[in-house]
């Protein structure tokens, strides 16, 4: 581009020394155009080093961007209670833990177009001296347009669908029908999950070779819509104990009107025993249900209330049936933290009833890091 430049700048000599030629123009006219000429080619001489330097700082100020294929998030949620437990026995002041971990999760992008992931998750027990380290969650796995493969300590497909969507208190046993009704988090776990637009699939086995089963320990699987702030979902499991073998079909309905959230689901359980119980049974049918609902009051509190029903088909005293009441007022200071107060009737029918009232924190904490 340079000597084009150049060569346009000499252009005016030659065509004027032709007509030097044909008219007879004096050499001093001449020699002032020379004189021109020599004096734009220094210009042009300067004004083309300026600019190579000025590329130079750009390209040294805006170097080329590496792509991101690693992203790691640092997080957790502690969530420190106190409060007081009545029952018929008397009272009991404790320091409490809902459910506080720390985690870490990654993603690294592969060259086949894969994305491999992983996390880590532990519990913080804040009522156990501080306690670190018992693992919620640990697992690797690989998703892509065929889904989504883990193989790892998991959420179950049962919880994911039909016991998260009525979870929404502060506390580690609600709705407490699930602790004893269907799976939580799974060891041994190898599952598979694949979205269709709206819907959901996921399927999980456990395997457990220590128990001695040759085959899988437990079988989950469910189909899940999710649009439009709606949500519905059924999931079934299988699951040998040894002891016994269980089966539940378990169903889940939720709905957010804007500053209102409702949510219901409901399980039922057929549990095969291999010894009859002292009552003469070798079946026990259950069900559980939990309805509850949530309302944003505005940016700084929110009201939760919620039933919980649990009938674990067990004939006589050594049942745990009971219906359980749960109200709580949230004080949110800001997205991250907030503070409240819950209550917890506990009805039972053949256990002593309990009403649990608690105070706590929540302090909440994401990190992430691409590179």
């Amino acid at each position: 581009m340079f000597k084009n430049t150049i060569k346009l700048a000499l252009l005016p000599l030659a065509i004027s020394a032709s007509f030097a030629q044909a008219a007879d123009v004096s050499k001093e006219e001449l020699q002032q155009q020379l004189d021109q000429i020599q004096q734009r080619l220094a210009e042009l001489e300067k004004e083309k080093t300026v600019a190579k330097k000025v590329m130079t700082k750009i390209v040294v100020s805006q170097p080329l961007k590496k792509p991101t294929r690693h992203k790691l998030n640092f997080y957790g949620t502690l969530r420190p209670t106190f409060g007081v437990t009545d029952t018929d026995e008397g009272s009991n002041w404790d320091v409490g833990d809902a459910l506080s971990r720390i985690g870490i999760a990654t993603e690294h992008k592969l060259n086949n177009g894969l994305t491999a992931f992983a996390k880590g998750e532990f519990k913080v027990n804040i009522q156990g001296n501080g306690d670190f380290g018992e693992a919620r969650k640990a697992y690797v796995g690989v998703k892509g347009d065929f889904g989504r493969v883990a193989i790892g300590k998991q959420a179950s497909t049962q919880y994911n669908m039909i016991a998260d969507p009525v979870d929404i208190f502060n506390r580690a046993s609600t709705p407490l029908a699930y602790d004893s009704a269907s799976p939580f988090r799974v060891n041994n776990l190898v599952t598979y999950r694949k979205s269709f637009g709206d819907f959901n699939f996921s399927v999980d086995g456990q395997f457990d070779g220590s128990d001695g089963d040759s085959g899988a320990d437990l079988f989950n699987t469910g189909l899940e819509y999710n649009g439009n702030a709606f949500r519905a979902a059924v999931a079934y499991y299988s699951r040998d104990r040894g002891v016994n073998t269980e089966d539940t079909i378990g169903f889940s309905v939720s709905k957010s009107f804007g500053d209102l959230y409702l949510a219901t689901s409901y399980q039922d359980t057929s549990i095969d025993l291999t010894e009859a119980n002292a009552y003469g049974q070798t079946t026990t049918d259950g069900n559980t249900l939990d309805v509850v609902a949530a309302y944003k009051i505005n940016s700084t509190y929110k009201v939760k209330v919620g039933v919980s029903m649990f009938e674990d088909g067990v004939d006589g005293g050594s049942s745990f049936n009971y219906d359980a009441y749960n109200a709580t007022l949230e004080y949110h200071t800001s997205p991250d933290f907030y503070m409240f107060a819950e209550v917890q009737q506990n009805d039972f029918e053949y256990q002593l009833d309990s009403t649990q009232f608690n105070v706590g924190f929540r302090y909440n904490f994401d990190v992430g890091f691409d590179f």
